[in-house]
């Protein structure tokens, strides 16, 4: 498979839907990926962290009596990072107070295992110069996920301008390439777009989007872009490879 169906197929779209209703109400990205023989779904916080609702993958299946075809996954996993001013080789630890710990901030990942079999399906898209023929989604494999390296181009996609009819989601497909990789900070990775961000709303539903290098090494998930600026920020995918680690040895997942 070429690198831009891969890019495209490998995008997973999340509806979060009102928990009484099922009534959508944010859209976003993610992709699924294999690790150690079980599947996950991977996105930001901020896309599904919402009070009263679930995440759910839109099948790209045909619309049923005008409703969208979605799939439940259920619940997602989130990390907070605590700061602590105490020398923790020094610390006698008995209870959890002992390290006075104060709340940093909420890690912009989250992910759940996906452990059920369903079809999800990639319908064409037509880019212009590039045409995406319709077919199965693909899953990434995180053994072979890294970090990104000056010298290579890097792209995403996803869906964005979304519109509620009733229970039927129209959007428009994106396709963002030619990206460049700045810097690192943290947990977070910076890449320079070709072209300053003028309308933030061209990747609005984007985030969570797995960002894919010219060899199809999955490197990080869409976080943030700077409008006005020529700036994608992303969740650097080692960083989301520890804290799955993490939930998987403390049986989170």
């Amino acid at each position: 498979m070429d690198i831009i169906n891969l890019i495209v197929k490998s995008c997973q779209h999340i509806v979060m839907c009102r928990a009484n209703d099922m009534e959508p109400i944010a859209f976003g990205s993610g992709c699924i990926a294999v690790y150690h023989g079980r599947k996950y779904l991977l996105s930001v916080a901020h896309v599904t962290d919402i009070e009263h609702s679930g995440a759910c993958i839109d099948t790209g299946l045909p619309p049923v009596n005008l409703q969208t075809p979605l799939y439940s996954v259920g619940s997602m996993c989130y990390f907070d990072s605590y700061r602590t001013n105490k020398d923790l080789e020094a610390t006698i630890i008995k209870e959890l107070e002992d390290l006075d710990l104060e709340f940093d901030e909420t890690l912009e990942v989250t992910f759940c295992e996906i452990k059920e079999d369903f079809q999800i399906f990639q319908p064409q898209y037509d880019f212009g110069s590039y045409t995406i023929e319709p077919g199965p989604k693909c899953y990434l494999n995180l053994h072979e996920a890294g970090e990104p390296e000056s010298g290579k181009y890097y792209g995403f996609a996803g869906r964005v301008r979304f519109e509620v009819d009733g229970i039927l989601i129209r959007s428009q497909p994106t396709l963002k390439l030619d990206l460049t990789y700045v810097d690192s900070f943290g947990k977070y990775h910076i890449f320079k777009t070709p072209e300053v961000i003028t309308d933030a709303d061209d990747y609005r539903g984007c985030s969570g989007a797995p960002i894919l290098d010219e060899t199809g090494k999955l490197v990080g998930l869409v976080q943030s872009v700077g409008e006005g600026t020529d700036r994608i920020y992303a969740f650097s995918i080692e960083a989301c490879i520890n804290l799955l680690d993490m939930a998987i040895k403390t049986n989170l997942v």
